[in-house]
């Protein structure tokens, strides 16, 4: 099993290439390799792991602040983010259950998201947008 060391610097490019990526964030790589080559039907995920002692940081950009964490993305989108140890099955479970998610819809309801947003942000921004229309 392949575990791959994430940093700053090859975080973005690695989630950027991966259609799945399982990454523990925790002091305890070997732990997270047992636990991950026990994961049954992951072959077309690809697995990360962030040394909290070194990459503190990266895990702070999460808002992680416990010892351990696992994140889920698939699509470059996180699916899963949440501290503790994940025993195998646990894995696997959420793999598989991630798995059945209809990624056009999750893709499409994040847009909308960012839309309304934009929308809502152009309202507060354009004087405009705030009086009514000019000339009516």
């Amino acid at each position: 099993m392949n575990i791959l060391p994430l940093t700053q610097d090859n975080f973005d490019a690695t989630v950027a290439q991966s259609r799945w990526l399982v990454v523990e964030f925790s002091s305890d790589v070997e732990g997270f390799s047992d636990r991950a080559s026990k994961v049954i039907d992951a072959n077309e995920v690809q697995w990360g792991h962030v040394d909290m002692r070194i990459q503190a940081p990266l895990a702070a950009s999460f808002g992680i602040q416990t010892d351990v964490a696992l994140l889920i993305f698939r699509e470059q989108i996180v699916l899963y983010l949440e501290g503790g140890e994940h025993d195998p099955a646990r894995i696997g479970d959420l793999l598989e259950r991630i798995s059945s998610l209809d990624m056009q819809w999750i893709k499409a309801e994040i847009e909308e998201e960012k839309q309304a947003e934009l929308a809502l942000r152009m309202r507060r921004v354009c004087p405009t947008a705030r009086r009514g229309s000019i000339g009516g």
